[in-house]
């Protein structure tokens, strides 16, 4: 994917991604960031342009000062959409990125064609309440997060024990990423988008991993509610990374799912 940094009028920088040729496809990612080589992103800019920008404070700290909720979140990825000139992309998310696309199909239902959330935050049950990734030791959210740690490893290797500097790297890149989505998602993820879900005027494809700790797959219903007649899949051994421990299944429901 080629990197670019991309400044909106107003001053404020967005580090995007892109690849690909097509119908515009605008990524948003998950609670880990975008891994080096994403298999899926690769997956997906076979038949589409993908653009996927890297969420605010990910890449700099600094980036969280003028954006204080949900809301004004929504309203810089809408922002940025307009800069880039997607008119009506599809949108994907995974996990916080879900949240996000969600929030941003609901404040701006004319902005978004298609819709496709996996394993999304954003609402609270609590009969099966979503986990708090933030209350476990770093070393153990993984745990949570990943079904299939080979695929982890795969993608988001540990530092060498003899390379200090680059092992200091990941715990800041780290720590970073998980102030940004706590920002968000803490105490509880459910901001209020459960009243706005019902705004959401696109086609939307709901897909959960059958093994996910974090946001149990029972979340599929709570989501589908308030949608209309959305698309869902429940994937078998994947748990709340399914895009990259089931690429090939997650690739081939959204490719369905666009036509």
């Amino acid at each position: 994917m080629t990197p670019e940094t991309v400044r909106l009028p107003d001053g404020r920088r967005w580090q995007v991604l892109t690849a690909g040729r097509g119908p515009d496809l605008l990524w948003l990612h998950g609670v880990r960031g975008i891994p080096a080589h994403d298999p899926l992103l690769q997956r997906l800019a076979t038949h589409r342009r993908v653009i996927a920008p890297l969420a605010p404070g990910f890449g700099d700290a600094d980036e969280l000062e003028h954006v204080g909720n949900v809301h004004d979140l929504a309203l810089a990825y809408d922002d940025l959409r307009r800069h880039l000139g997607l008119e009506r992309p599809v949108v994907v998310g995974h996990s916080f990125g879900g949240m996000i696309a969600a929030e941003l199909a609901a404040h701006f239902p004319d902005a978004v064609s298609r819709l496709v959330l996996l394993a999304p935050f954003g609402l609270w049950d609590d009969a099966r309440p979503v986990a708090d990734i933030f209350a476990v030791p770093a070393p153990e959210v993984d745990s949570l997060l990943w079904h299939d740690m080979t695929a982890r490893d795969a993608l988001w290797p540990a530092a060498p024990a003899a390379d200090p500097k680059a092992a200091g790297a990941q715990i800041i890149a780290t720590a970073m990423a998980m102030t940004a989505v706590a920002k968000f998602l803490w105490p509880i993820p459910d901001k209020g988008l459960n009243r706005r879900l019902k705004r959401i005027t696109a086609r939307a494809l709901l897909v959960f991993g059958a093994a996910d700790a974090v946001v149990p797959p029972a979340y599929v219903a709570a989501f589908a509610r308030h949608l209309r007649q959305p698309e869902i899949a429940v994937v078998d051994r994947a748990g709340h990374m399914l895009p990259y421990e089931r690429t090939d299944e997650v690739a081939a429901l959204i490719a369905r799912f666009l036509g």
